[in-house]
């Protein structure tokens, strides 16, 4: 009975003491400093971005968390750039996958992998040959091998930051794109480049072994060094502040908790009644609104982009709709219950967009993407449709629950009927405008307006699906407990159409390529109550059962 909570003590202590030694190897840098260089720009992955963002993506990579323990992230790349050797030591190289561990002769239970370890063992090294060769030819790779690829990426990386290879120098002339190692500064007059060379190395050794008042010196006249350059094209200070300001607020944490407190307060109020718990659940409703549309405006702000680049901005945008869609809902009909089912979908979407293996980061578009109006708008339009269907499907839930509980009888049956039908039509309308305009584009694109791409094909399914749903209730066909449940079935369809051919299929439309991981325990874990719901519902419409 101990043996549980013990393992989870211990576990506990080890990362605490992982933290303590991270914080008590390095002394934590002065606040004056951090903040001097937290809005400095570099250029890293495709675009120009503060030395905050580019530390929280670098650890989030190497690690799979955004901070080392208690450090601040910038502090700790800076401090794995002064004191490469300390680190090269430290296990803070992810490796989530068991069997690559076995491969790699590690200790299966540790996640966390040092480079020393990973040198010594040499096995990565001759297990990449024969992984590239196969890249080279186009072959699929087995998911070991991906695994073994990420981890070679994460070694890369690791190697590359305790170099110092930072791209911290703006060109000298506001054509060229590139810009330049802050160790060798090419195209500006030699003065000038040891000048910034010097200002980069004061600084590091004052991060190694100076006093505050070194560091915090170091710090400035370092960004006043870069700043100095090509004063002309210097990138925005407020535009780089505003994205520290989006990181270190984290607007969507926030905001799924205000949708979570919403959705209870909601949820008591239909049940018990109560207008001031309503009117608090739709003030934590508007609150976690407000949140949710700042964090939306700050990454299209600092992108200079529409909001849906990748998955994870996707699943913003579909909650957002699927909020903003309620609102107009319970302007018109003055209920809770819409209000209730998007708070329930906003907080589940932002705790998921959280926690799956998604790239929260505000990625650069290729220019075809960011220039394509019929694209930008076929992508907004189709993912809006999502959050429609979705609001309906949890509208379909409370009916099934409600059925189940009280029976066909019961009169708050017949106007969620009517909710969840609205939520559905809007979802269609808006749906199949997508499907058209992403056809628009396609023949712009390849001369084809539709090409059975697995996403056009699932989305087509699962628009079939939902206006054959329209239709036989309108012809009175299928209503009630059966509308709902076919309701419910149909996000089966939508998400084979939004997530699974994202990640598991290969087409136009993959982030996977094929090389899908397997299904997560927790959506299998969905499938398995969602159609064991949908059964004792049947069951109970057909009188079969009594609950």
């Amino acid at each position: 009975m101990t043996r549980v909570p013990i393992l989870r003590l211990a576990l506990a202590m080890t990362v605490l003491a992982a933290s303590f030694a991270w914080s008590s190897h390095h002394k934590p840098l002065p606040a004056a400093a951090l903040e001097s260089l937290r809005a400095i720009p570099i250029q890293h992955s495709g675009r120009v971005k503060p030395l905050d963002s580019f530390a929280r993506e670098t650890l989030e990579l190497l690690t799979g968390s955004p901070r080392v323990g208690h450090l601040d992230p910038v502090q700790a790349v800076l401090s794995m750039m002064a004191d490469p050797d300390y680190w090269s030591g430290e296990a803070i190289l992810s490796v989530p996958f068991r069997p690559l561990r076995e491969a790699l002769n590690l200790d299966p239970k540790k996640t966390h992998v040092s480079l020393g370890e990973l040198l010594a063992g040499r096995e990565l090294m001759r297990m990449l040959p024969a992984i590239v060769e196969k890249q080279q030819a186009n072959e699929k790779l087995t998911m070991l091998e991906n695994e073994t690829m990420d981890l070679y990426n994460r070694f890369v990386t690791f190697d590359q930051l305790t170099k110092q290879e930072l791209n911290l120098v703006t060109p000298p002339s506001a054509q060229e794109a590139v810009w330049l190692s802050i160790l060798e500064p090419a195209g500006y007059e030699w003065k000038k480049g040891e000048s910034m060379k010097s200002a980069w190395t004061g600084f590091v050794d004052s991060v190694r072994s100076g006093t505050d008042e070194e560091i915090v010196l170091t710090a400035r006249v370092l960004k006043a060094e870069l700043a100095s350059a090509s004063p002309t094209h210097y990138p925005s200070g407020w535009r780089l502040s505003l994205e520290v300001l989006y990181h270190s607020l984290s607007p969507f944490r926030w905001a799924r908790w205000a949708y979570l407190m919403a959705a209870v307060a909601l949820g008591v109020s239909c049940v018990w009644g109560g207008r001031w718990l309503a009117g608090a659940g739709f003030l934590g409703m508007g609150l976690a609104f407000l949140m949710h549309v700042g964090g939306i405006a700050a990454r299209v702000i600092v992108g200079g982009r529409p909001p849906v680049s990748n998955f994870y901005e996707s699943m913003l945008w579909l909650a957002f709709v699927a909020v903003l869609l309620a609102i107009i809902f319970e302007a018109i009909y003055r209920v809770r219950y819409f209000g209730l089912c998007a708070s329930i979908l906003a907080a589940v979407t932002l705790l998921l967009a959280d926690h799956l293996p998604l790239d929260p980061s505000i990625s650069p578009v290729v220019a075809v993407l960011r220039s394509n109006l019929w694209l930008t708008v076929h992508v907004l339009t189709i993912v809006a449709s999502y959050g429609a269907l979705a609001l309906g499907v949890i509208m379909a839930h409370i009916y099934a629950g409600m059925y189940l509980v009280h029976g066909r009888g019961h009169e708050g049956l017949r106007p969620l009927d009517t909710w969840v039908y609205r939520s559905l039509q809007v979802g269609i309308v808006l749906l199949a405008a997508g499907i058209m305009l992403g056809a628009v584009w396609a023949n712009a694109s390849w001369g084809r307006y539709w090409g059975w791409d697995p996403k056009e094909t699932w989305a087509l399914v699962t628009l079939l699906w939902y206006i054959a749903m329209l239709h036989g209730r309108f012809s009175g066909w299928i209503r009630g407990a059966g509308f709902a449940l076919a309701t419910i079935a149909g996000f089966f369809f939508l998400l084979m159409t939004y997530y699974g051919v994202s990640f598991y299929l290969v087409g136009l439309h993959s982030y996977a390529g094929g090389n899908a991981k397997p299904l997560p325990p927790l959506l299998i874990a969905y499938f398995a109550a969602e159609i064991a719901f949908i059964a004792v519902v049947g069951l109970k419409a057909r009188g079969l059962v009594r609950a």
